[in-house]
């Protein structure tokens, strides 16, 4: 419970990736001291430029009707991606791109932002059968034309059209940047117009992570299946979709986690069935397959997606999380900033690169690259949520929340409210609470728990991991209340009967994507060594310390992995180092989470000299950010522990 709090500060965003939402919120001051200039932050914060580096603008529309908005988007996303594939180019993202989409700013300013030496841009203009498409290269430098041509086709075949187009600027462009051979572009898939216009346009609404806008983003995806059943990237959008729209940690709306997955996982396969090379589908069988238990099925499907489109940044994203399991941090942190290099306004590789580069110590790389995205950005919801997240870093969990609170409520997700409502619970704001922000339903058992409701708490986690066995966290939120309800017989009887009693069955399924939190190793050896299973309780500390060490080992330095290190140490018996590693973790996190000092791992330090002192010392700090909220202190008898009193 105490890890999954603390790792919420970025969980949502962190997997799934976005364009950057329209709405504007009042600016609010940066995290960090503001450099002398706004190009000299983004310079500290961006590799050098490459020669052989392109961005793709959107195209503009410029048709009499104004109704190719969706084909110009085509062609520009079909060279982008065709681009991608040619060696020692670098092209910048979509999202990234897409972002100056109707933006009319200054190239060579845009150039900067993107770290790019070049831009494409072009435009658009069809009347009756006919289609005019012109597009120019241009150096950022100094805004010179390197070359401009101008294509004239019939739009009898819509696709034929885009394909031969894109061709044709791609060998002009490799002769002018490479001076290799350009590669023949893949066959864009062909489909009913009118269906390809739904699929476009839902494929934009689903990019915005708005609730809504994706619950509208089902509804023309289905009208698209309907006119062309057999339309492959129609199914793998709308299997996106509903992975977006569930209730589980991470996503942005309220359909049934295992409703969503279940809808989700029959379009990937239809679309996989339909078009077997098609990587936006593999890109989400991954995602559905880590949620499932499935994490080795969910990296071949990431590294296949990327095989077949390099320039899926959320199949980047996504496989970059997953293979962080084996501990080597820094070579993930280091992977994630070449991510950002490439699409520096990609938030969840933005806000992954950030978390990573937290966790080895260098805290100074994050903020550079959170600034860098902020002021690209100001203003608007999604870089408040990530000052914010920069402030709960940089240990100011008060000014966070108050940052936050800045958003209007019509910005706020599902899965964002949850976050803020975690941010309050671990400074002891629970039953006193009476804001608008709500849990997701799994987490809801947290806070029955903190709020007395042991019974309903527990209640609820069981019906989700009963509903849902096969989804790791409704396994690992039930484990977890089990556990701090000391129902350790059914903990156990769990194990053996959810997970065979295998610790290897246990610790794959238990493994999510979207988040480095290890298996609940802790709560099963205290179940299995309170019933009596020695063994098992060795064999459960084991593997638990060989996870510790491995992420020691691969840069691990945070907070988290201190107060992993104590949780172990407890359980073993060894107070002393158990509370050095508290006091290593406090003395990096300005306050610890207030719940820690109650949590049943740590009951035996309750009255430990050292541990009360650090308890104490923690209720200052939380006192202290409780104030700037306006709510009152805590004292020692939110423990459960009474005050001495004083006389004469």
């Amino acid at each position: 419970m105490v890890l999954i709090g603390a790792l919420l500060v970025f969980a949502g965003a962190m997997v799934l990736p976005r364009f950057l939402p329209q709405e504007t919120v009042p600016a609010a001051e940066s995290v960090v001291s503001a450099p002398t200039s706004d190009e000299a932050m983004v310079a500290a914060a961006t590799p050098p430029v490459q020669d052989a580096s392109i961005a793709v603008l959107p195209f503009a529309d410029l048709s009499p009707d104004g109704d190719q908005e969706y084909f110009a988007d085509g062609i520009s996303e079909e060279l982008l991606n065709v681009l991608a594939q040619v060696d020692g180019m670098k092209v910048a993202g979509r999202t990234s791109s897409f972002a100056f989409k109707g933006r009319n700013e200054d190239l060579r300013e845009i150039g900067q932002v993107l770290n790019v030496a070049h831009i494409l841009e072009g435009s658009v203009r069809s009347q009756r059968d006919k289609v005019r498409v012109t597009a120019q290269l241009i150096q950022v430098s100094d805004g010179f034309h390197l070359w401009s041509q101008t294509y004239d086709r019939d739009l009898s075949d819509i696709f034929a059209v885009q394909d031969d187009i894109a061709q044709q600027i791609l060998v002009a462009m490799t002769d002018e940047l490479m001076a290799d051979k350009a590669p023949s572009i893949a066959r864009a898939a062909r489909t009913d117009i009118s269906a390809f216009n739904l699929f476009l346009e839902a494929r934009d609404l689903i990019s915005t992570r708005d609730e809504t806008g994706m619950q509208r983003a089902l509804e023309l995806l289905n009208q698209a299946i309907e006119i062309d059943p057999n339309y492959a990237p129609a199914y793998a959008s709308r299997a996106k979709a509903y992975m977006l729209l569930s209730d589980r940690p991470g996503s942005y709306g309220s359909i049934p986690a295992k409703e969503a997955l279940e809808q989700a996982s029959a379009n990937v396969d239809t679309a996989l069935a339909l078009d077997s090379k098609l990587a936006d589908a593999y890109a989400v069988q991954g995602l559905v397959s880590a949620d499932t238990g499935r994490p080795d099925f969910a990296v071949s499907s990431l590294r296949r997606a990327i095989e077949l489109n390099p320039n899926s940044l959320d199949a980047r994203n996504w496989l970059g999380l997953a293979l962080s399991f084996n501990g080597r941090l820094r070579d993930v942190a280091d992977q994630l900033k070449t991510l950002v290099d490439i699409d520096p306004l990609y938030r969840p590789g933005v806000t992954n690169t950030i978390s990573y580069n937290y966790r080895i110590g260098d805290f100074e790389t994050a903020k550079k690259v959170g600034e860098r995205y902020i002021r690209a950005n100001p203003g608007r919801a999604e870089s408040i949520r990530l000052q914010s997240g920069l402030l709960d870093l940089d240990s100011q969990p008060g000014e966070s929340i108050l940052l936050q609170e800045t958003v209007p409520l019509e910005g706020f997700d599902p899965r964002t409210s949850s976050n803020l409502r975690f941010r309050y619970l671990d400074l002891g704001i629970n039953t006193e609470y009476s804001g608008p922000h709500k849990f997701q339903p799994l987490f809801e058992p947290y806070g029955d728990f903190n709020a007395g409701n042991v019974s309903e708490a527990l209640a609820k986690a069981s019906k989700a991991a009963a509903d849902f066995p096969e989804y790791y966290a409704a396994q690992t939120i039930y484990i977890r209340v089990l556990s701090e309800t000391e129902s350790d017989t059914e903990l156990a009887r769990h194990f053996a009967s959810a997970f065979d009693g295998s610790l290897e069955t246990y610790a794959t399924k238990l493994r999510p994507l979207v988040r480095v939190d290890p298996p609940p190793y802790a709560e099963l050896a205290l179940a299995l060594r309170t019933v009596g299973d020695s063994k098992g309780y060795d064999d459960a500390m084991q593997r638990w310390r060989f996870t510790i060490d491995m992420f020691s080992a691969g840069g691990d330095v945070s907070p988290r992995q201190d107060l992993d290190e104590a949780r172990y140490l407890a359980i073993a018996g060894d107070d002393e180092k158990s509370i050095d590693f508290l006091e290593s973790a406090f003395a990096k996190l300005h306050p610890l989470d207030v719940f820690l000092f109650k949590a049943r791992v740590f009951k035996s330090l309750e009255l430990h000299p050292r541990f009360a002192a650090l308890r104490r010392a923690n209720l200052v700090r939380v006192n202290e950010e409780r104030a700037i909220l306006g709510y009152p202190p805590l004292d020692e008898s939110y423990y459960g522990i009474e005050t001495a009193s004083t006389s004469d």
